[in-house]
């Protein structure tokens, strides 16, 4: 019991050590002055002389004195430092080595299927494109916002993508394209054939996409205000491909991107419908953590994506 008190004063103390101050220490014993010091790190002379001064103070020794023009150092800071010097040169290196290699050999992405159909195939070729040897982990998202900045501010996904621009005050956000909707049916629906008109309406079911990003809410709640008001809907679902699977075996229309009508188009024997009932432009986002350590790959990345995204 008593052992146990005596070490956990101990144990705070050490917690709240800076651990930059053993660069200081090594830096000043290295080069016998706080002036020399200073231009190695890059700091200041008066930051090197207040960073001795808590050196002083947490081992209760001066650990450097004046001898001429150079600073010597005390048993105590020779002993230190031949103890810390191989682990903070190790601690260094890992760091710098962590640091400077700017692509890691994992890339975790979440978005919807229907947009990692399209965006995975883009970052596979910017990886080959610049050599980078990395694997893409695929988080499949629900589209529902809370996920998505959960998944961000935990630091558990490197890249997010999807309609919302806004996932928190921690992350960075870049449009990286957009997407026209279309509406579709199976290709032997009973009543359209070519065009859905603004009269055809009231015969028809609905399947739409169900998420919780606000901007997706706002053009979907336009829509139902202006063209669906009272209609049924026979499937509301966060997956477009569960949304296609479902309009390709029943006589339901649905709001989808173009690209992925056109995609599989033949796949789920679907059609395309043409109209003059204007729909929104899907604006799509890539946002990411404003302290992930790849942030330049990220900007190149972005980059990348926004000069090969194809509505």
């Amino acid at each position: 019991m008593n052992d146990t008190n005596h070490k956990r004063p101990v144990s705070l103390k050490i917690r709240k050590f800076d651990l930059n101050l053993l660069m200081v220490l090594d830096a000043v014993y290295t080069t016998g002055s706080v002036k020399n010091a200073a231009t190695l790190l890059n700091a200041s002379s008066p930051s090197i002389s207040q960073s001795l001064q808590k050196l002083k103070d947490y081992f209760g020794d001066p650990l450097f004195l004046r001898d001429g023009q150079k600073l010597k150092a005390t048993t105590i800071a020779t002993r230190l430092h031949l103890t810390i010097k191989d682990s903070l040169e190790t601690l260094i290196s890992n760091i710098e080595n962590f640091e400077n290699d700017e692509y890691h050999n994992q890339l975790v992405i979440q978005c919807p299927v229907y947009l990692s159909l399209k965006i995975i195939p883009i970052i596979s070729e910017f990886f080959a494109k610049e050599k980078i040897n990395c694997e893409i982990v695929h988080r499949v998202s629900d589209n529902m916002v809370d996920s998505f900045s959960e998944s961000l501010s935990l630091r558990q996904v490197d890249l997010v993508f999807g309609v919302s621009k806004n996932l928190g005050l921690s992350t960075q956000s870049f449009l990286i394209g957009q997407e026209d909707l279309v509406f579709i049916c199976r290709k032997n629906h009973p009543r359209l054939h070519t065009e859905l008109r603004e009269e055809d309406i009231p015969q028809e079911v609905f399947g739409y996409i169900h998420t919780d990003e606000l901007p997706a809410i706002t053009s979907r709640k336009n829509i139902e205000n202006n063209l669906m008001s009272g209609r049924s809907f026979s499937l509301k679902s966060p997956s477009f491909m569960s949304i296609l699977s479902h309009v390709s075996s029943s006589d339901s229309v649905a709001i989808v991107p173009r690209w992925l009508a056109e995609r599989f188009i033949d796949a789920f024997d679907i059609k395309i419908l043409t109209s003059e009932i204007p729909l929104p432009v899907v604006e799509i986002a890539m946002s990411y953590n404003k302290n992930n350590l790849n942030k330049k790959m990220n900007n190149q990345l972005f980059n990348y994506l926004k000069e090969n995204f194809r509505a």
